[in-house]
């Protein structure tokens, strides 16, 4: 008899667990003081984060825990630490945060994402950002940026002397002014558009690239593909030393000057010219992809 009692009240207790709601949405809205150019990190693993920058010396988030999501924890001693609690060791969270978080303008900002998106405007710092699935965008004026993804896209259009951007999966897209720029992707594509670039470095697998602006005469710039194709415009006036070489892709010069096989035995073709003084420095490298070169 009491295996059976212990039964029913386990079935019970059971049912009645079945029964409890889920833990209700949570509206959140905190305000802490900070500096005027102090560090703001913030951490997530689902949903969205979009980071505004503010004429105020405080750091203000509004938003929804969703799901999973426990509480939001902020931290406001040396630097603003904004973290949003998840259950440990569970696999398959539902739900998320999604936050609008108000920095003053003049903020460092670093973000780590799992899968939520991240858009930061309006902040004239130093921007780290970090997302493995979900999408990154940065616009405004800044310092430098670093952004990237893995299997999500990366958009950037910034006034800055410093760009990084990555993904494997995802394209990379940035437009600005004057800036060094450094852009890597695996399968995702490439789209550079700039006034002028002071250096660059642009890599990719299988993607194809677009590169669109003038060379700096006191610049380097490398660009390794292997089966994709770049695109490289540049003025009719570039002062540049181009080095070409591709292992089975063609060369397409808008300047004129033609290409030459690299050996009788091998599909490769190489070309070597310069325009003007020669001052900037261009290196081009591909496996298989083509290299076309325009002038505007």
């Amino acid at each position: 008899m009491s295996r059976i009692r212990n039964a029913v009240l386990l079935a019970g207790l059971m049912i009645a667990l079945l029964v409890v709601p889920a833990m209700a949405d949570q509206e959140v809205d905190e305000t802490v003081k900070a500096k005027a150019n102090g560090l703001v990190t913030v951490e997530n693993i689902a949903g969205s984060i979009e980071i505004v920058g503010w004429d105020r010396n405080e750091v203000q988030v509004e938003g929804q825990l969703t799901g999973d999501a426990e509480k939001l924890i902020i931290d406001d001693g040396k630097k603003t630490r904004i973290k949003v609690k998840y259950p440990r060791h569970n696999k398959n969270l539902k739900g998320g945060a999604d936050l609008v978080i108000h920095v003053p303008s003049g903020s460092r900002v670093d973000v780590e994402c799992i899968s939520a998106t991240i858009d930061v405007r309006g902040v004239t710092g130093d921007i780290d950002v970090e997302s493995i699935s979900g999408d990154v965008t940065v616009s405004g004026k800044c310092k430098s940026v670093e952004a990237e993804s893995i299997s999500g896209d990366v958009t950037v259009d910034c006034d800055t002397r410093k760009v990084s951007i990555e993904s494997i999966s995802g394209t990379v897209e940035a437009t600005g002014r004057e800036s060094n720029v450094h852009a890597e992707t695996v399968t995702g594509g490439i789209k550079l558009t700039f006034d002028r670039f002071l250096n660059a470095k642009v890599g990719s697998v299988s993607g194809s690239a677009r590169v669109s602006g003038d060379l700096d005469a006191d610049g380097d710039f490398s660009f390794e593909m292997h089966s994709g194709t770049l695109r490289l415009t540049v003025p009719s006036d570039v002062s540049a030393d181009f080095e070409i070489e591709t292992f089975s892709g063609g060369i397409d010069n808008g300047f004129g000057q033609k290409s030459r096989k690299t050996s009788k035995y091998a599909p490769g073709r190489e070309l070597e010219f310069t325009n003007g003084d020669g001052e900037a420095q261009v290196q081009i490298d591909t496996f298989s992809g083509d290299v076309i070169i325009k002038k505007n």
